[in-house]
């Protein structure tokens, strides 16, 4: 049985109206989706500004501190050639840096200017003075030298008549073949130098070993 006009009618209404409904859901996802795609991209271009502006921040400040280590270094590397003297002109200009090692960690080069120019200083003052707890030292290293030394001249003075030379002339430095460790000792422990005291009781210990071992 035919459905009448009226019905036809209704159904092809609310089938409108279902399809009206469905379109105005569609089109309201539809413009969410791309507002949300829009706060997105505008929050992924912020966060991309804000990076851009903290490593150019970045950058100026290691502009910065490489302009200011390189005139600190210039500085430490004329007072070096003054402290040095005439040796000094034998340096030439400052050399350039060296590349950056891979291991994690870097050096500070802050760090190693103030030890570069906390040496520099104590050259120019003499260094600072010996403790007397130094000498005890002073006198093992001298005699421990010379006892190395003095034993090597004896092998070499039983190897023929040329060991023998040389072993004669090894031993006659092995006295003072403390004097470079001590210096070394007093410079890195104690930001010191050998005065003739200290030089002089290095080479009686080396001349005490030298003999003790020489008339065994």
């Amino acid at each position: 049985m035919t459905s009448p006009p009226t019905v036809r009618y209704r159904a092809l209404i609310a089938d409108l109206v279902a399809a009206s409904r469905r379109h105005e859901t569609a089109l309201t996802a539809a413009v969410q989706s791309h507002a949300d795609g829009i706060a997105t991209i505008e929050h992924d271009l912020a966060a991309a500004d804000d990076a851009v502006v903290a490593a150019t921040a970045r950058m100026a400040h290691a502009q910065r501190l490489v302009a200011q280590t390189d005139l600190a270094a210039g500085a430490l590397w004329d007072e070096l050639k003054q402290v040095r003297g005439r040796r000094g002109r034998r340096l030439g200009p400052v050399p350039p840096p060296l590349p950056v090692p891979d291991s994690p960690t870097t050096t500070d080069p802050i760090a190693l200017l103030e030890s570069a120019a906390a040496r520099i200083d104590r050259a120019q003052r003499g260094g600072e003075k010996l403790p007397p707890l130094i000498l005890p030292l002073l006198f093992a290293l001298g005699a421990a030298c010379s006892a190395v030394v003095t034993l090597l001249a004896a092998f070499l003075q039983s190897q023929g008549p040329v060991g023998l030379l040389a072993g004669w002339l090894v031993l006659l430095g092995a006295p003072l073949s403390g004097l470079v460790p001590a210096g070394e000792l007093a410079d890195r422990w104690f930001g010191a130098r050998l005065d003739p005291g200290a030089i002089a009781l290095t080479i009686l210990a080396g001349m005490l070993a030298t003999t003790a071992l020489t008339l065994a």
